[in-house]
Parts: structure tokens; sequence; C-alpha cells
């Protein structure tokens, strides 16, 4: 059944047609029209079970845009036909993200909402949570008013000079998965997408950046599209990449790693169904990893406490920090939580001598999605996979005997203290001191493994969040007091474990582990988890 939201609007005969009002108390703004002073009720209706809430925020000092609401419904109704008509490409069916709208007059529902200061107190960083903040107030007024966790904040921006909109200080993002953030200026049409010169050129910036962020708003993360998808003109750029730059002037398309989430999306539903509770609890439970001169090979096993819809292979190049040009893979579980995937050399747009970091993401029937990661590497246009599962001695009798420091009260009730180094478990960490006496690198710290190892390698996983090792040497002994070193080193700058090879098999019971620079360039030291490896 269709939901539908009423709005009685109050006409005077004087308004001349298509006029907009607004108000201070976040009401819904329609397009008015000459009723000679009677009141029209005017319906939103939509399929969908939840909908996208749509407020268009005014500073103090600010108006709203003429004909803003026609506008953005144009803009937010072909955005929707974007998405529907990838997910239908994708094998998701005909669906899009739910919104309210009015059928006879192509209007969606806008809830307007003024702002108690000027736009200096909104600013770029850090202004969204003052804007949040009025817009949870409005709500908490309102709770009929509610029609999702999802939020697209579009602020007046009262100029069409480039260089004005372009610096015009306003929140432009998408945050935690929930909110996005963009603005509208006079004249952002439409109907300008595909125009030559500035006018085009600026349409397609604002209008692709405003759908770009509202996929963050969705859940999406970035990610960029493979070489056969750059090079056939069906597909192009992705929106989740640089399609903020293409959207309506050549060809941009949604990646099937953004469909797939969107596929459990809240907003995507035309059943009742619950979403986002409970967390999702998953991990990996064995992975298996190797390339020959063709494909990067990928299988193993997980479990989860929610079911698995689908499952994205996410490829980060190092230098690419926000992930813009991340090549993504998507595979189906079968029924006994097994997964694989082939990954073709071909289709990596940057090979060459670069770091990856590679993500495994589960993507569960609610709404949720865990993300488990590793790292490997090219060299020479190669890949170097140094990871998978490796056969790692028991840790159960082994001791921290000695360390430069650890953090017992900064990071938790867990985290922080060293022994977090061997308890098999790469969620928690260990981290130098930093509330009382900071300690500077080198950081380090010694492990009795209570036993003779003949050993092949080391297993290190950097911490899930910053402070990550960089540059790193290993230390040997037998004795405790005579120490050979074994390893110098550089651990790649992502979560999970990483495999160290050592040139030959070694014998020892002791090894010293030290931290000798960051990836951030600060003091502090982190790591989660520390093993080692036989053949």
């Amino acid at each position: 059944m269709k939901k539908l939201r009423n709005i009685i609007i109050i006409f005077s005969s004087t308004i001349l047609l298509n006029c907009c009002t607004t108000n201070q108390t976040g009401e819904v703004d329609d397009e008015k029209e000459n009723s000679g002073g009677e009141s029209t009720q005017l319906e939103y209706s939509s399929e969908y079970q939840h909908n996208l809430n749509v407020i268009y925020f005014i500073p103090s000092n600010r108006s709203p845009n003429p004909d803003y609401h026609l506008r953005l419904s144009k803009i937010l109704l072909n955005g929707q036909n974007f998405f529907n008509s990838w997910m239908k490409h994708w094998g998701y069916g005909d669906r899009s993200f739910g919104i309210l709208k009015n059928q006879d007059k192509k209007l969606i529902k806008i809830i307007n909402i003024y702002g108690k200061y000027p736009n200096t107190y909104y600013p770029y960083e850090g202004g969204h949570s003052n804007i949040k903040k009025e817009i949870d107030a409005y709500f908490s007024d309102n709770p009929e008013e509610r029609t999702s966790e999802h939020y697209l904040v579009i602020s007046a921006v009262n100029t069409i000079d480039p260089n004005e909109v372009q610096n015009s200080d306003v929140p432009f993002y998408g945050i935690g998965g929930r909110w996005a953030y963009a603005l509208d200026y006079p004249g952002m049409s439409i109907e300008n997408l595909g125009a030559s010169g500035t006018t085009g050129f600026e349409a397609t910036k604002w209008i692709g950046g405003l759908l770009h962020e509202l996929g963050h708003g969705l859940n999406l993360p970035h990610c960029g599209e493979k070489v056969s998808e750059k090079n056939n003109p069906s597909f192009g750029t992705s929106l989740m990449g640089g399609g903020n730059y293409t959207y309506g002037k050549t060809p941009t398309f949604l990646e099937h790693s953004s469909c797939a989430i969107l596929n459990n999306g809240q907003l995507f539903t035309k059943t009742p169904k619950s979403f986002y509770t409970p967390n999702a609890t998953a991990k990996i439970l064995n992975i298996n990893a190797d390339s020959d001169n063709t494909n990067i090979n990928i299988s193993g096993t997980f479990q989860s406490n929610i079911p698995v819809t689908d499952i994205t292979f996410y490829n980060r190049p190092e230098n690419n920090t926000g992930g813009y040009t991340a090549m993504t893979w998507v595979g189906k579980p079968s029924n006994n939580n097994t997964f694989s995937i082939e990954m073709p050399l071909d289709e990596f747009r940057e090979k060459g001598n670069l770091n990856y970091e590679f993500s495994i993401i589960l993507h569960h029937e609610n709404g949720m999605n865990t993300w488990s990661s590793y790292g490997y590497k090219f060299e020479n246009d190669l890949p170097i996979i140094n990871f998978g599962d490796r056969d790692e001695f028991d840790k159960s009798n082994w001791q921290i005997i000695d360390f430069s420091s650890e953090e017992i009260s900064g990071e938790g009730s867990i985290n922080g203290k060293a022994i977090n180094l061997i308890d098999g478990d790469i969620e928690t960490y260990w981290h130098s001191r930093w509330t009382n006496n900071l300690t500077n690198y080198p950081h380090h710290f010694t492990i009795d493994t209570n036993n003779s190892l003949h050993a092949s390698g080391f297993s290190i996983a950097q911490r899930n969040g910053a402070r990550k090792i960089k540059n790193f040497k290993i230390e040997i002994s037998n004795n405790n007091t005579d120490w050979e070193p074994i390893y110098n080193g550089t651990l790649a700058n992502v979560p999970g474990k990483q495999y160290i090879k050592l040139p030959e098999t070694t014998s020892f019971r002791y090894f010293k582990f030290t931290a000798k620079s960051s990836y951030d360039q600060l003091e502090f030291a982190a790591l989660a988890e520390i093993g080692v490896f036989k053949d």
C-alpha cells in the first residue's frame, strides 16, 4: 500500500504560478497555484516502505533560491531513475531509493528548515554537526515527518557565480552512511547537464556531486571502474569514483558493488523489513590467496550471525586514500558460507610497483556491511600476494616479557595493553603510552615463546585504525641475551594480517619487534597481533 503524506497549503488570490513558500517551523514547502484563496490538499506518496528525508537548509542570512523545489525535484527524480537503471542492470530488480512525491506535479517532498545562525556557523569543516542538531530538533518535535534513517541536506547558496559557489564554504560530503550534504545555487538545473561551457560544467559538478554524496548517505564507499568498464561507452566512469565530474556529460554508471550494498538498503525495499539491527557479527574463518600470470585468486569461508547476500572484493591502491580508483568484484556466497573469486590482472588500471589494500566486504540482508582487510602489492606489474592463511604456531604459552611502554587507560578497558599482541584477536591492539609520560619512537616489545620454533616467517596485523607502523625490525635469540637481527622491512599501511617471509627457515625461542617509524609521522605506535608461521 502506498504511504501518503498530506500537506495543507493556504493560497492567496494574488500569488503567481510557480512561486514557493517557506516558513520558520520547517514545514514542507510546495509549489503554489492561483487557487482563489481556497486551500488545496497536496498528496505525497511512495511505493517504498522507507523514504529519503530531503531537507532544504537556509542559514539565517540566506534565502531560498528561486524555483528550488521544482529544480531539486527534477534532479532527484532523475537520480532515482539513474539508480533504478543500474539496479536492474546488475540483477537487483526494478528498485531505486524511496522518495515521497506528488505524481501530478512531479514534485518531491522537501522539508524547509531555517537555520538559527548565519552561514559562517555552518562551514564546510565541521558545520554538518551544527546543521544536524537543528534537524534533529525539528524531527524530535515532528517525529511523524521522519521517513527513514537516511537524510539528504541541501544548503541554500545565493550566488550563481561559479567561483562564489565553489567558495561557498558549506558542508558537501557524506557522513556515517546515513547523512549526505550538498548545496543548491540559483539556476542549478537538470536541463543544463551536457550544456557547453561553464554552465554545463557547473551543472555536472554540483548535480553529479549531489548524487555522489547521496551515495555516501546510502552507505556507499568510493570505488572506481575496471579497465573494461572504463573503455565501454555503456559504462564509463563510476559515480562513486570520479562520476561527480562526468554525470550527465559522459557515460557514468553505478558499480556492481555499489548496487550490492543498495540491494539491502533501507530505502530500497517495498516490503516490511527490519534494518541495521542487530549489529552484524561476522569474520573470515580462513582465506586462501594466490596469483598466476592471469588472475588473483581468492577463496575462503566466513561466519556471520546475519545472512549474507553478496560479497564484494575491494582493491584500493595505496596511493588513493579515499578509494576513488578502487576496483571491485562481486560474488555470491555458497550455502555453506564459502566464497571464491578470480580477479583478472588485465582489469587493474594501476599496477607497476604499488601497494594495495584488499578488503572482503560481507553484505548482510539487514543492510549492515562488515569489512575484513589485508595487504598485497604489485612489483613490475605482477602481484605479490603476502596474505592468506599460514600454519601458525600456537601462542597459548607465549609471554610478553618486555616492552617499551603500553597504554593502560586511554584506549579503554581492553585495548592498549601489550598482552593484546598475542591474544589471537586482531580486533584488540597494543598502543604505546600517551596519556602520561608520552613515549617516542623507537617502540619495542619482546616475546618468549617458551619453545624452540623452527620458523619460516612472521604474521603481523596492523591495527584497524590509526597509528599504523611503517618501518620495523625483528631480532631473534635463544637465550634472551644474545640477539641476532633477522629482518628489516616496511609494513603495508593497511589493516589485517601481513606475512613476512624470512630468507630461510630459522630456529629461535625469543624474538624482539622494534617499531622504527609511523605512517602518520607522529610518535605513537599501535599493533593488533603478531605470530610466527611455519611451512
